[in-house]
């Protein structure tokens, strides 16, 4: 017996659900669901955001009508148009799945939304790690699919508390490359309710190193999506740990889990997640974030910024504090730019035309969109002058790519936006589609496609997937997991964009982004694989997945130029492979460097 699902929100809090039983055996048509949802209205049920359609009628969702769907605040949804699809199976010729992993652990399903895989090299074996919504990290061999020894291991709640996990785990080497890795998640999910907010580091073998508790604000949810990024940010040649939260900071942590300095106070939201960057000429690392901005004054008091900052923050001993005024160890806002809509998209960062660039894009808090909304915007990462804005179809919420997807050898920024028809958020699922676009280094459109599935979350991945010594494109959307021509936008193995089977891992949501690494054996025997993540969220009850892929093209001694969004699959948020001349992140195996020619 199908069961028809309408999900509300409110600002700052979460998804709640109304279950409405169908009897009929006949396939619902869209008058029938005009019908349910009016007269559920006129009882006073608050507008449907969501209408989700499971039982046998062959429907992934049905969309609730515009005229029905209320803005809201700070949320993730899906919506998916009903859509008629052939029976017959798609001629899709991506490679099978080398192995899958369900996230189940005893009674408690793991269902994956926005947690991207995270991965890393260490003692000879691939590990991928992944966060799930029942609160657990799961870390895997990476060849074999098979739990790592210690785990999985849940984050730490008292009696009637939940733990959420929608960032994406980061593994870093906090105590040098020669002591065992720190595998770091936060918790916090804006489709979970009351999440227990903090940031928890386990060691490599799952056992628990230290929590750090997030407090909560009035009137916003508790936690941290925010993605740690971790780099020299005191210039002392160690390790600190910094990330964005719920609660408005910017903290900065040592490898003890330590706070450090205050917390920089940004009287808004944080969603987007750092990146760590070292400037030229600079001893320290600088941290790049986007976030929502309420007011707070600039320019001597004298302006107020409503809608989002994206900013440039560095230690310094002899910071002033947002807040108090006072004077002391902290971060330091050395550049921003104040827009009209909050920045949720996490800034990437990487040499475009010889300057150190910035590349970020825009959420869809702010309703009617205001004029930076529909946007991809580049800065000068040292001045924080823009260079440059691309038009996109709607919010760009995911996380810019920089890498060479062609054969002029420059590098181009891809990213995905929603597609939109008007200003408001209900607007983005009129036609059940999303974009991804490839920009030049000067923001002039290389190409754009059109993805199915709405209001795409997921950051694109540059890997040759061709055989060539350029990157293709492999982006998730609501709908699966897409591979493009990086050259000219054309879909690959198989898939494309007129029915929704054609695609890998059909009806397998991907809100976040798949990883890129390296599992062979040896380094003369390179045998490199996709991990995607999918499943969730919650609300679906769809078991989260992680799944392994083989890439068969790929050219011998050739790595991803972007196998993890900031360039780093371990997820430290440092752009290793947009800086000059050839990085290796630590814990990553580095390519099989190839043979030169013998010159006579």
């Amino acid at each position: 017996m199908p069961v028809l699902t309408l999900y509300t929100s409110s600002k700052h809090r979460y998804l709640s659900a109304v279950t409405l039983v169908i009897t009929s055996k006949e396939r619902i048509k869209m008058h029938t669901i005009l019908s349910v949802l009016n007269k559920l209205k006129q009882k006073g049920l608050p507008a449907a955001l969501m209408v989700a359609l499971t039982g046998v009628f062959g429907v992934n969702a049905l969309a609730a009508p515009q005229a029905l769907a209320a803005p809201v605040g700070h949320r993730r949804v899906e919506k998916l148009s009903v859509k008629s699809e052939k029976s017959a199976q798609a001629n899709v010729t991506w490679p099978t799945p080398l192995w899958q992993d369900s996230l189940v652990t005893g009674g408690s399903v793991g269902y994956v939304a926005q947690s991207s895989p995270s991965v890393a090299f260490y003692k000879g074996k691939t590990v991928v790690a992944v966060g799930a919504e029942n609160g657990y990290v799961y870390l895997v061999n990476g060849a074999t699919g098979q739990e790592m020894p210690g785990w999985p291991q849940k984050l730490a709640a008292g009696p009637g508390q939940s733990v959420a996990i929608e960032s994406s785990p980061t593994i870093a080497w906090l105590n040098g490359k020669k002591r065992p890795p720190t595998v770091i998640v936060s918790s916090g999910s804006p489709w979970v309710k009351d999440t227990v907010g903090e940031v928890e580091a386990f060691t490599i073998t799952g056992k628990k190193r230290w929590v750090f508790s997030l407090p909560g604000v009035t009137g916003t949810a508790i936690g941290a999506i925010s993605s740690a990024a971790v780099g020299n940010i005191l210039g002392n040649n160690q390790k600190q740990i910094v990330f964005g939260s719920w609660d408005h900071k910017i903290y900065v942590l040592n490898s003890r889990g330590k706070e450090l300095g205050f917390a920089y106070d940004n009287a808004d939201t944080i969603w987007s997640s750092p990146v760590v960057y070292r400037l030229p000429g600079q001893t320290q690392d600088s941290v790049f974030l986007g976030s929502d901005a309420s007011g707070r004054t600039y320019a001597g008091g004298t302006k107020k910024c409503f809608g989002g900052f994206v900013a440039e923050y560095r230690w310094s001993n002899a910071a002033q504090n947002p807040d108090t005024e006072a004077i002391g160890p902290g971060l330091s806002r050395v550049w921003f730019d104040c827009m009209s809509q909050s920045i949720w998209s996490s800034p990437a960062i990487g040499i475009l035309n010889h300057v150190p660039t910035l590349v970020v894009g825009t959420s869809w808090y702010e309703q009617p969109f205001p004029a930076n909304t529909d946007y991809v915007f580049a800065f000068n990462a040292i001045s924080g002058r823009e260079l440059w804005q691309a038009k996109t179809a709607g919010p760009a919420a995911g996380s810019p790519a920089i890498g060479v997807i062609n054969s002029t050898g420059q590098p181009s920024v891809v990213t995905t936006s929603w597609a939109c028809n008007g200003a408001r958020e209900s607007s983005c699922f009129y036609n059940n589609s999303s974009m991804v676009y490839a920009f030049s280094a000067s923001g002039k459109q290389e190409w754009a496609k059109s993805l199915i599935g709405p209001t795409a979350l997921s950051s694109p991945v540059l890997v040759p997937l061709n055989g060539n010594k350029w990157n293709d494109v492999l982006v998730g959307s609501p709908n699966g997991l897409y591979p493009i021509a990086g050259e000219n936008g054309a879909f690959l193995f198989g898939t494309n964009n007129a029915s929704s089977p054609a695609v890998i891992d059909y009806g397998c949501r991907v809100y976040n982004s798949v990883a890129v690494a390296n599992v062979g054996k040896t380094l003369k025997t390179p045998d490199w694989e996709v991990f995607e993540a999918c499943g969730g969220p919650e609300a679906f009850h769809k078991t989260g997945q992680l799944i392994a892929y083989h890439i068969r093209n790929l050219p011998q001694g050739e790595t991803p130029g972007w196998a993890m969004f900031h360039a780093d699959p371990a997820h430290t948020g440092v752009a290793y492979s947009t800086l000059p001349g050839r990085h290796t992140p630590p814990g990553l195996r580095p390519a099989l460097k190839k043979k030169e020619p013998v010159k006579n």
